[in-house]
């Protein structure tokens, strides 16, 4: 019998797609319809001929165009089936209620895995793919900050004591040199890592492991709380710092009267148009 793998795609965005990464991830939507296409045809392919040639799979276009990382950016006959289900929770204030509501839609789903990428994100289409391959219960794309200073989104936990409330403390450091590894985890940081999690998979046993709450957005950031929830469940995460992430900068300006004052030095001509309009309605 064939295997199907079930994922769900969860978006735990604020709202829709960021209008600068909607292209891709529109694109992306019929990567995966060709995917699980192709995943349909290697098992009706297998179960009315018995086997596949190496040839005819060899011979067949790329799933992903663009990609250039090798074999592993495609799926084979052994794969089984690929079905899809999308779960979306947008305009949330806290991105840990979104991500909780993502893994109870994905449960009740009866998924396999969960991934989940960030609205502001871009990545190869066949991060999925690469991911799902190293089949490890969590494993993250490596992302960076959309801030300056930059840095990676890569932490080794720091446990410690709060004497105020008699209990164990979490905190962390943040890591600046990345191993030379494809695949890092905590062996390769002489501790225990976490993550920012834009782009994520995550097998669903890991919740069922894990009890609520799986995310939290008070006082840490919702994933580096997961990852410390999986640290102390016993349950590895694993960083892929090969797949080139992009995370969208979010740059703040102001203005005031001396910038004002640039403006109409700069611009003389539109300032005088608009001057010219101030009566138009």
């Amino acid at each position: 019998m064939t295997k199907v793998n079930k994922i769900v795609l969860g978006l735990p965005w604020y709202g829709g797609p960021d209008i600068d990464c909607y292209p891709e991830y529109f694109e992306m939507m019929s990567y995966f319809g060709r995917l699980r296409e192709r995943s349909l045809w290697f098992a009706a392919l297998k179960e009315n001929y018995g086997e596949i040639s190496p040839e005819i799979v060899q011979a067949l276009p790329p799933l992903d165009a663009l990609a250039v990382t090798g074999d592993d950016t495609e799926i084979t006959p052994e794969d089984g089936i690929f079905e899809f289900a999308i779960a979306n929770q947008t305009r949330l204030s806290l991105p840990g209620l979104a991500r909780e509501r993502l893994v109870d839609a994905a449960l009740q789903y009866g998924a396999d895995h969960l991934f989940m990428w960030d609205a502001d994100m871009k990545f190869p289409w066949y991060t999925l793919l690469r991911l799902w391959r190293h089949h490890k219960p969590v494993v993250n794309a490596l992302g960076f900050t959309s801030r300056d200073p930059q840095m990676p989104c890569l932490y080794r936990i720091k446990e410690g004591y709060d004497p105020i409330n008699k209990a164990p403390h979490y905190d962390s450091d943040n890591l600046y040199d990345i191993p030379k590894k494809t695949l890092i985890t905590d062996e390769d940081i002489d501790g225990s890592i976490a993550f920012g999690a834009g782009v994520t998979l995550i097998n669903m046993n890991v919740f069922r492991q894990i009890p609520k709450p799986w995310f939290n957005s008070t006082g840490c950031g919702e994933d580096w709380f997961f990852c410390v929830r999986c640290y102390l469940n016993g349950i590895p995460r694993y960083v892929d710092t090969s797949i080139p992430t992009l995370h969208k900068a979010h740059k703040v300006q102001w203005y005031g009267r001396e910038s004002y004052e640039k403006a109409r030095e700069a611009d003389p001509d539109t300032y005088e148009r608009l001057m010219k309009r101030e009566n138009f309605v």
